[in-house]
């Protein structure tokens, strides 16, 4: 006999997938901090993340902006084949290895949209060479924990140099 489970308590609890959002609804995301021989790597793109919006900061500034790889795995992938697939779409590079090392979950105020986002350190086979990724690539910035940029599109600075310390 199999067990029927009922949700009391707005556990999460997913149907299937489908191609919007929904206001009030839930998404499953993950932030790849790119590294590659001691380095972090970032992606300085005129139209930010493939498939997302132009952050507030980006689009006030009209400058191109410094992001690491964003995307929503695909259902029924695992995550070694998410890592690889979207850095590969995103960077065209390779995965030697990565690692989970935060859950970082939230509600975004005007939808109520419900994001559950594993943040993940991702080494890399070889550095990345400006390009189409999706969208342009103009310029790979790498950096170190001393000498992190200003001008990333949704991190800010102080805030990433505390995930940098914590995590890695």
């Amino acid at each position: 006999m199999s067990f029927k489970y009922i949700w009391k308590k707005k556990e999460a609890n997913f149907g299937p997938a489908i191609g919007t959002e929904v206001p009030g609804g839930t998404h499953v995301t993950c932030e790849c901090v790119l590294k590659f021989n001691g380095q972090y790597v970032a992606l300085r793109r005129p139209e930010a993340i493939p498939e997302h919006e132009i952050p507030e900061k980006a689009q006030k500034s009209g400058k191109p902006h410094l992001y690491f790889i964003h995307g929503l795995p695909r259902w029924g992938e695992t995550t070694e084949d998410y890592v690889k697939r979207v850095v590969q779409d995103q960077a065209g590079v390779g995965v030697k290895s990565f690692r989970v090392v935060d859950l970082y979950m939230g509600v975004y105020p005007d939808t109520k949209q419900w994001f559950i986002e594993p943040d993940l350190i991702v080494e890399i086979d070889r550095l990345p060479v400006p390009g189409k990724y999706g969208n342009e690539v103009i310029e790979v910035v790498t950096f170190t924990k001393d000498d992190i940029p200003e001008d990333f599109g949704w991190w800010n600075k102080n805030y990433l140099k505390e995930f940098l310390e914590k995590f890695d």
